[in-house]
């Protein structure tokens, strides 16, 4: 990846941290970016130390917020010169029964995964158009958008919503030379946020285990009977933009 940038959205940690270190490892200038602001200074020094100060740099980005979506774009270009890569892997998760699920919790989680997707995507877009080189965005986004499951009304329908949403952007940028992919993964638990707000608690009640066999659980559901960690869904996403 020598000489191409990549934005990647809540890579504080989890598997967006894991993508952009496999990006950086592989030669990418790397854009790291969160909402969270003591999670990115953190990841912000780790990289410098490991990398160089010339091959990350970090931006706080809310993918609800267009103008710091812009920023943090803008960083990109006066640091790095472009955008090559876009990494849509920003999200959170809420796991309730319907009679519980609130009209907040719905739109928080559209607002995060549909819409923030859409309008990182719009913008990063913009300036590969610019460039003329094409490019690649890719989506970060669930096995929940092709299976269905309890006490998942909104976190699924937002997941299936942003996979169709890659299908759609892929028709249209084609002919940009712009490639739209997508990586579904599968209860990866390690350093991710989205077991905050009562996931991991609804989904193993949902189950009928206990939080503490969540893993155990979910590795049983691979073929290789495996826990999956957020390198491995880095290696899935270079294999795409590689």
């Amino acid at each position: 990846l020598n000489g191409r940038i990549a934005l990647v959205t809540g890579s504080g940690g989890g598997i967006g941290k894991a993508i952009a270190k496999r990006f950086a490892q592989e030669g990418a200038c790397v854009v790291i970016s969160d909402n969270n602001k003591e999670r990115l200074e953190e990841t912000k020094a780790e990289f410098i130390k490991s990398f160089g100060k010339d091959t990350a740099i970090a931006g706080l980005l809310d993918v609800t917020n267009a103008a710091s979506i812009e920023e943090t774009i803008d960083s990109a270009i006066l640091m790095f010169g472009g955008v090559d890569i876009v990494v849509n892997n920003a999200g959170l998760s809420i796991s309730k029964p319907i009679e519980e699920h609130t009209e907040s919790d719905w739109d928080l989680l559209y607002d995060v995964l549909v819409k923030g997707q859409f309008t990182v995507t719009q913008k990063g877009v913009d300036v590969m158009r610019k460039q003329g080189f094409g490019g690649d965005v890719l989506n970060i986004v669930s096995k929940n958008a092709l299976v269905s499951g309890p006490n998942n009304a909104g976190y699924g329908s937002a997941k299936a919503a942003q996979l169709h949403l890659s299908r759609l952007n892929a028709a249209e940028l084609g002919k940009d030379k712009i490639r739209v992919n997508v990586v579904n993964p599968d209860a990866v638990i390690s350093g991710s946020n989205i077991w905050s707000n009562g996931w991991a608690e609804g989904r193993a009640k949902a189950y009928g285990v206990s939080v503490d066999e969540l893993p155990a659980y979910y590795a049983k559901r691979t073929l290789l009977n495996e826990v999956i960690e957020p390198e491995d869904i880095a290696k899935a996403c270079f294999a795409f933009v590689g």
